[in-house]
């Protein structure tokens, strides 16, 4: 079989632009019956269908290419760390660095990693994007120079280092003159008396409300749900409900007609993950970036963890003391 490096790339290309040729083609710089023909002759020697198709249009992937697509990534992720290396014999201070993350992260705990690292490494790319679900309900990125700082449950797998990077609380957000700004002291009770704005189900910090108030047989009234906290500052400052969300976003959003109280002791605390491919080579500025964010992770446990199985990490990651936000 004669698979070529190219056909890989144009096959990514398809999959990173929802199985739309036409645009995968312009992100390559090629021609749309180009990219094509090549991932027909792709098929053709290996004898299976990557994508279902629907007229000229491509409408999913097949289960045999969905597996072939997995192993090809690996390919060109070792690929992708083949050119690293050199360039970090080469040339360090150049390369690119990619963040995928939550807008709540990149708000209000990145800024200070992300001007420390841009003053240091002026000619490197730093992209920060969102951490968005993919259709397989996965978060995390794992190319090349991909790393995702997430605060929700990761799904672990063999390809995946994922190290504890803080842990954070929640807050009420309320109106100024609200009932509960008067009170001493705040419990679950209290709060379930009044209809609340948070996070959507399934999400970490909703997880944690449902827990601690599931464990009083409290059922609380959530009125809206969102994941965006200035929109559910919004509703809170209409008088529709009281919100709770990350403390970290409470202090950076109250102002005049809205105060927060920490919940610290209601709910507890909650996991936030820094996560990358193994096949990810970490150069001089990766670990920078990663150790002004997350201290504890330096380049001495970072090395020691890159051999380490999934259990050792696990053992190795309790010792660590974490930052709270």
């Amino acid at each position: 079989m004669r698979v070529k490096l190219k056909q890989l790339h144009y096959l990514k290309a398809i999959l990173n632009h929802d199985l739309n040729i036409s645009s995968a083609s312009k992100s390559l710089f090629a021609t749309q019956p180009g990219v094509s023909k090549q991932i027909a002759l792709l098929e053709e020697e290996l004898g299976v269908k990557f994508f279902e198709r629907k007229g000229k249009n491509l409408n999913s992937v097949t289960d045999i290419g969905q597996k072939l697509l997995d192993e090809a990534f690996k390919i060109l992720e070792l690929e992708e760390k083949m050119y690293s290396i050199v360039r970090d014999h080469l040339n360090p201070q150049s390369g690119c660095l990619n963040i995928y993350t939550t807008n709540t992260i990149a708000r209000f705990l990145l800024p200070k990693t992300v001007n420390y690292f841009i003053n240091k490494y002026p000619e490197i790319s730093l992209h920060v994007g969102a951490a968005h679900p993919d259709e397989n309900g996965a978060i995390i990125k794992k190319g090349h120079s991909d790393f995702s700082i997430v605060a929700q449950k990761v799904e672990r797998d063999r390809e995946l280092i994922v190290l504890p990077a803080y842990k954070w609380s929640l807050s009420l957000i309320l109106p100024i003159g609200h009932p509960l700004c008067k009170e001493s002291e705040i419990n679950l009770e209290k709060i379930s008396q009044y209809p609340l704005i948070s996070y959507e189900v399934g999400s970490t910090g909703r997880i944690v409300q449902d827990t601690a108030f599931s464990a009083r047989g409290l059922k609380p009234n959530y009125i809206m749900t969102m994941m965006d906290v200035d929109v559910i500052k919004k509703y809170v400052g209409m008088n529709i409900g009281i919100g709770i969300v990350a403390s970290i976003a409470a202090l950076n959003i109250c102002d005049k007609n809205i105060m927060s109280i920490s919940l610290n002791g209601v709910f507890s605390h909650c996991d936030a993950w820094i996560c990358y491919s193994r096949n990810v080579f970490l150069q001089k500025h990766m670990y920078d970036f990663i150790e002004s964010f997350s201290p504890h992770l330096t380049k001495t446990v970072l090395q020691e963890i890159a051999h380490s199985s999934y259990d050792e990490i696990f053992l190795l990651s309790k010792e660590f003391k974490l930052p709270i936000y």
